[in-house]
């Protein structure tokens, strides 16, 4: 039986547990999430079934075996917004916008559910065993698999949102590092993010062989479909220039058009950037706030559209001024479905530096014969209905904050 090592480090606060949401590393997690990476890679059903395991008929265990070491040794705390000196949620974070659900105070003196996590900055080890049957052709299709999850992916709450990256720091094979020559992958970031990404991802597409898009869910290989931009760290004064632009027209008393880091280095300073950039977009954006606004009020409208939805279901929305609000909901006959977002917020560290991803993956949104309401009425995503995510990212470069570097 073939066994590697590999020493991970969390990057972002892992919000990862079990029904009672207590903090723990699980193993059903994190190969869920490969599964669905290798999905997205275009790896095959029946490899995937051979690698994975399969519930369904002549169900199999697969031939991957995964096993977390050190977990008891990592330190937990409660998450925490950040408030201002009167003790109100601060406006000015991206942080507090992105992490709304994992601490629901709105005043620090109040009583509401707060998430325990995984503290950020410490290490484990993850164990993995093939079993004897296993090739060489079925490990190296797996380690993409393990490439792409921890690379691109997060685990865990808000992983789309930027928490719950994990990067592997190194891999042992029979006590020898392989770790920057994996089956040709190389799991550790260089400095050329473009250069590191496009030589790891050609060498997945190789093993892979012959890739093949699934139904209904992103595509690793469709340049159209996939693609991954970097946050220009040294342009983020920048952003009042961008802000002026996208919210022309805008007004409310709680317009986000205001960012109070002064840097852009450390992991959370990256994210709350990226966090308060997608916060200054989609805050009283038209046509969603006013047609909210209306159909509370009870105006009847022709077309109600929500271009925000295409961000993620549901969408919450609630107007101080008529002290209401409601959320935008997918259903289908009559169950309620949720939509994760197609924009992932991704941090990883490049030696002693750490970057920023927006990784965009565009797939099939709505299913058949399914809608989405508000407040009771049908409304729609505009014809494009990827009309507001490709106005984010194309004003993002323009601005240049971020730059194109996949594909």
């Amino acid at each position: 039986m073939n066994f590697y090592l590999c020493k991970s480090k969390i990057i972002t606060p892992l919000f990862m547990g079990g029904a009672n949401q207590q903090p723990e590393l699980r193993t059903q997690s994190i190969n869920g999430l490969l599964r669905w990476w290798f999905r997205i890679a275009g790896g095959s059903i029946e490899d995937e079934k051979r690698l994975f395991g399969w519930a369904g008929e002549k169900s199999n265990q697969g031939l991957v075996r995964i096993f977390i070491k050190d977990f008891d040794n990592l330190q937990k705390e409660q998450f925490s917004k950040a408030f201002d000196n009167e003790g109100r949620v601060r406006q000015d974070r991206g942080i507090n916008y992105i992490g709304f659900s994992l601490d629901q105070r709105f005043k620090k003196e109040q009583d509401k559910p707060r998430r325990w996590y995984i503290k950020e900055n410490q290490s484990f080890e993850i164990k993995i065993s093939f079993h004897p049957k296993s090739t060489e052709d079925d490990i190296k299709k797996f380690f993409c698999a393990l490439w792409l999850t921890f690379n691109f992916g997060n685990f865990g709450s808000r992983g789309r949102r930027g928490f719950g990256s994990i990067m592997i720091e190194k891999i042992e094979e029979n006590g020898k590092d392989i770790t920057n020559n994996c089956f040709g992958l190389d799991f550790v970031p260089s400095e050329d993010l473009k250069d590191w990404i496009e030589k790891n991802l050609k060498t997945i597409k190789e093993i892979l062989v012959h890739p093949s898009p699934r139904k209904d869910i992103p595509y690793l290989f469709d340049n159209n479909n996939f693609e991954i931009y970097q946050i220009q760290k040294g342009n983020f004064t920048k952003y009042n220039n961008w802000i002026n632009q996208v919210q022309q027209g805008r007004q409310g008393r709680y317009l986000k058009n205001y960012w109070s880091g002064n840097n852009i280095n450390a992991w959370y300073e990256l994210l709350d950037f990226m966090g308060f950039l997608l916060m200054a977009y989609r805050s009283y954006r038209n046509p969603d706030y006013n047609n909210a606004k209306n159909i509370l009020q009870n105006r009847r409208l022709n077309d109600p559209l929500f271009e925000r939805a295409i961000f993620g279901l549901p969408l919450n929305f609630y107007f101080s001024s008529l002290k209401r609000g409601d959320s935008v909901h997918l259903r289908q006959g009559n169950e309620t479905l949720r939509r994760a977002s197609p924009l992932i917020m991704k941090i990883i560290q490049s030696r002693n530096n750490y970057e920023g991803l927006f990784i965009v993956m565009k797939s099939k949104f709505m299913p058949q014969n399914s809608r989405l309401t508000f407040s009771h009425i049908n409304v729609n995503l505009p014809n494009n209905i990827w009309n507001a995510l490709d106005d984010f990212i194309s004003s993002l470069q323009s601005a240049n904050l971020i730059r194109r570097i996949y594909p």
